[in-house]
């Protein structure tokens, strides 16, 4: 990426470059924690399709012998 060019005499925290980086590192936390909660809700839905496809594969191998 570019690199942030600053007016001459105006410093990162008084233009308000300062908050608006603090405020989209937070933003980041909080969207990498909800990420991986989600990321972590679709393999506990992926291991119980696996046991419940499991399930009826050994359900139908019985009714079918």
């Amino acid at each position: 990426m570019g690199e942030i060019v600053q007016p001459e005499g105006v410093c990162l925290e008084h233009s308000g470059q300062c908050k608006a980086i603090e405020t989209l590192e937070k933003n980041d936390a909080d969207i990498f924690k909800r990420l991986r909660e989600l990321e972590m809700a679709v393999w506990k839905a992926a291991g119980a399709s696996g046991v419940v496809t499991a399930v009826l594969v050994v359900l139908l191998q019985k009714v079918i012998k």
